[in-house]
């Protein structure tokens, strides 16, 4: 009995041991405490813990500090254990680990599991053009810098002949205080005089005024070198401020500077005490400010916004800049450039490592589709903080690349090749499916996935045809007058392929275009002894003593948009008709309305209004005859509707 009563306090002791050490390591991994929460739960671990959300957790903290090693072998202990119901997040880090450790080939079969819903041929296509871009060879010429520290140093920032940066070395700073995340001296500004593109070794602080007992880093500036923006802690009076979860998160902060001295730090209007705002990026207009955030509307863990500035400094509403540029994951660190280039980090994007670096160009607010900046910017593990000067083709990032002096190392680079993305482009020929001949005088439409026509061309003397694309699906439609119409849908990929080629054949046949139309379209409806002809669709009706098109009715007219824009040479004439019930001056207006709002709905969606004609019949031409028999309501309904006949236009 003395035994059985020892081994069951023993056990007791035991458990209760164990549930204070998870106690303890719950409360570093709330808090953002990484290094310890990572100690913590591999204590746990050693000690025969195998609770999945001790796992969890125990790789999450070693992959947010960078032991990529650690992490790797515990999220695999996790995919072991809970495959099939494992979060997708955790397929992601694990396929991550492995790149960063430089087991490409393995990440990335578990990256297309994390992008299961990206078709395989896509998926592949941009791993190809990795490899495209790594043929391209080098673009840039890099230097590790003489201020790095073995400490995180990085987001640098040009003011006036000074290189502004943070870092994290205990020996520079004010204050030796450390970062519970992992576990280095909190961040500071500093900066360093630039001579002839040279970094004099000499760092020393930026400001007094802006360096706290807080994070300060990633700055830029205004034209005239007065005002600042930065990020920093959420904080009041140099007090932090902290969230639901008890985590101090980060904003934007201005101040101004007057005699010398850097005052009135405000924070931004948009900054929040939930979510973190940083990264600011001024553009040269000093009118829109660029940042990352994972504030309410992102897309992913972060994502790029802006926000525009008037001319009494006052801030608009905060622009997510969307999907071209945003994903799932992280996109931070944007920089605007004074051409209009923007350049980010992301892990969202297909990349050579974990953050890589990206650039669109921006033109009326578009943003073109982001051009990874390949090797050697890009590495197997993060590259940020890009800035670039676009008259001299220099600039600075940072990275926490192999064979660095320290965590994150600033780079300086010349650009020695043009930053050129993959020009896409379809070429072809149309050719007689019967003697294998170029056909001459034919017309090529080309229309987008969603039937949208985007261009057109005559092919020339032998049969050819191109156009410049981007990546995508779309189709080709080919007229010629003395053939069938023909078309051919294809997909241009994204992967380094430039060129698509294309042979769309066409049937010779002595037939009239309406003939030629029949025979594509399978027999439309002939309504007159005299051969008039409709598309054979239903005609679409309307609800009594109503114009509005109904929803079962823009069914059908989306139908009647897709095949006028597959059929460019065609119009049509469209007839609006009533029951008759009402008068016929009434039924005359209402059938008139009818004729014009069915005419507007396929104007809205592209048609060209002329090539369309729309008249109201009234009650004059019933399909079901009401005056001499009595009618149910639903052939009422049959007589209020729109036809729509083909016409040809003259050539």
């Amino acid at each position: 009995m003395k035994k059985i009563l020892f081994i069951y306090l023993i056990t007791t002791i035991t458990v209760f041991a164990q549930d204070s050490q998870i106690k303890k390591a719950d409360k570093y991994f709330k808090i953002a405490s990484f290094e310890k929460s990572a100690e913590a739960y591999s204590n746990l671990i050693a000690d025969g813990n195998t609770d999945l959300l001790v796992l969890k957790r125990a790789a999450d903290s070693y992959y947010y500090i960078s032991n990529f090693e650690k992490a790797t072998d515990l999220y695999k202990t996790l995919i072991d254990k809970q495959k099939e119901s494992l979060d997708d997040q955790y397929l992601f880090r694990y396929a991550q680990c492995l790149k960063a450790m430089g087991m490409t080939e393995e990440s990335n079969i578990w990256m297309k599991l994390y992008e299961k819903e990206t078709p395989d041929v896509v998926y592949k296509a941009s791993i190809e053009k990795l490899e495209n871009i790594k043929k391209q060879g080098n673009k840039f010429e890099i230097k590790n810098e003489i201020i790095n520290t073995p400490q995180s140093d990085f987001g640098p920032a040009i003011y006036k002949d000074k290189l502004v940066f943070s870092s994290a070395a205990k020996s520079r700073g004010l204050f030796s205080r450390k970062y519970k995340w992992n576990d280095q001296a909190y961040l500071n500004l500093y900066q360093t005089t630039i001579t002839n593109t040279t970094l004099d070794s000499t760092v020393v602080p930026f400001s007094k005024e802006l360096n706290s007992k807080l994070h300060e880093a990633d700055v830029t500036f205004t034209s005239d070198g007065k005002r600042i923006y930065f990020t920093r802690n959420n904080s009041e009076k140099g007090k932090r401020k902290k969230d639901d979860n008890k985590i101090t998160q980060l904003s934007i902060y201005s101040a101004d500077l007057v005699d010398g001295k850097w005052t009135n730090i405000t924070s931004l209007p948009f900054n929040g005490l939930n979510y973190s705002t940083m990264h600011p990026s001024l553009n040269k207009e000093n009118n829109r400010l660029y940042f990352s955030s994972d504030m309410p509307g992102t897309l992913g863990s972060f994502d790029i916004f802006y926000v525009d500035i008037d001319t009494n400094n006052n801030f608009g509403k905060p622009i997510n800049v969307g999907t071209e540029i945003n994903t799932k994951n992280r996109e931070q660190f944007p920089f605007i450039s004074d051409e209009g280039k923007l350049f980010f980090a992301s892990d969202g994007h297909t990349g050579f490592g974990l953050l890589d670096v990206f650039m669109s160009e921006i033109k009326d607010d578009v943003y073109a589709k982001p051009l990874n900046l390949g090797l050697p910017i890009n590495t197997n593990l993060d590259d940020f903080s890009f800035i670039y000067n676009d008259s001299s083709k220099r600039g600075f990032f940072a990275s926490n690349r192999e064979n660095g002096k320290g965590d994150d190392d600033i780079y300086s680079f010349l650009q020695i090749a043009p930053l050129q993305d993959f020009q896409y482009y379809v070429q072809g020929i149309v050719k007689d499916d019967e003697n294998d001949l170029p056909v001459t005088e034919s017309t090529v439409f080309l229309f987008d996935e969603k039937g949208n026509k985007i261009n057109e061309m005559m092919v020339n003397e032998t049969g050819n045809f191109y156009f410049d694309l981007k990546p995508g699906t779309y189709k080709i439609s080919v007229y010629n007058p003395n053939t069938i119409p023909a078309e051919k849908t294809f997909t241009i990929l994204d992967n380094g392929t430039t060129k698509t080629e294309q042979i769309i054949t066409v049937k010779r046949i002595p037939k009239t275009f309406l003939e030629e139309l029949i025979a594509e379209e399978g027999d439309p409806k002939v309504i007159t002894d005299n051969g008039v002809l409709m598309f054979d669709l239903p005609e679409i009706l309307f609800d009594f003593d109503k114009f509005n098109i109904r929803a079962d009715a823009k069914i059908h007219l989306d139908q009647l948009v897709d095949k006028l824009n597959r059929y460019p040479l065609i119009n049509i004439a469209i007839g609006s008709h009533t029951d008759n019930r009402g008068t016929e001056e009434y039924n005359r207006q209402l059938s008139h309305d009818r004729a014009t709002s069915t005419m507007n709905y396929l104007v809205e969606r592209g048609i060209a209004a002329s090539r369309i004609t729309a008249e109201g019949f009234g009650e004059s031409k019933p399909k079901v005859d009401c005056i001499n028999q009595e009618c149910s309501d639903d052939e009422h309904q049959i007589n209020r509707r729109s036809e729509f006949i083909i016409l040809v236009k003259s050539e």
